[in-house]
């Protein structure tokens, strides 16, 4: 082998985990992306200036539908979104495809039972009452008192294609490092 081969296989080789890192990232970058929570409305699970990573998820009634509770980002430029916020909007999925949710006495009940989130969140200010169609989900924020979800009629129940993913974790700041409930 002459001396200009040895130097080209040495080249490939010393560049080559440059390579798969920027292959690598690009592929994070089409399955991840960041978002940083903009305000209080999903206090106190998620506060403001905290940076999240989101799976980039799709649903729809053919491709699937979010579980209950799962923490997801609309889509600001979504159909009604911009009315309620100039930012996507964090909020959590409480009524599923073909549910009726319904507000009153300061409760929240799904098809007649009581909704309480798994980190024990429960109640609502207010009267509502309304049928999810199969393409549709309930979104609620944590912070009741913030009506930057569903509950706001500018807004109310999102189609799923508008759901730009789900929240996976909190990176920073450190001290709130790890998964979201």
């Amino acid at each position: 082998m002459n001396r200009s081969t040895n130097e080209q296989k040495y080249a490939r080789r010393r560049k080559s985990p440059y390579m798969v890192a920027v292959a690598l990232a690009i592929v994070m970058f089409m399955v991840v992306a960041p978002e940083v929570n903009e305000g209080d409305a999903m206090s106190p699970t998620i506060n403001d200036g905290q940076l999240l990573v989101v799976s980039k998820t799709s649903y729809s009634a053919k491709r699937g539908i979010p579980d209950r509770d799962k923490l997801v980002i609309l889509e600001k430029n979504a159909k009604n979104a911009q009315n309620v916020s100039k930012d996507n909007i964090i909020a959590r999925v409480a009524g599923l495809p073909g549910e009726t949710v319904e507000i009153k006495d300061g409760k929240i009940y799904i098809d007649g039972d009581e909704y309480v989130t798994e980190n024990g969140i429960k109640g609502s200010d207010g009267d509502l009452k309304v049928k999810l169609t199969k393409d549709e989900v309930f979104l609620l924020c944590d912070n009741r008192d913030k009506y930057i979800d569903s509950r706001n009629e500018k807004l109310g129940p999102v189609n799923m294609k508008d759901i730009k993913g789900n929240v996976l974790f909190c990176i920073w700041p450190f001290s709130r490092f790890g998964g979201i409930d």
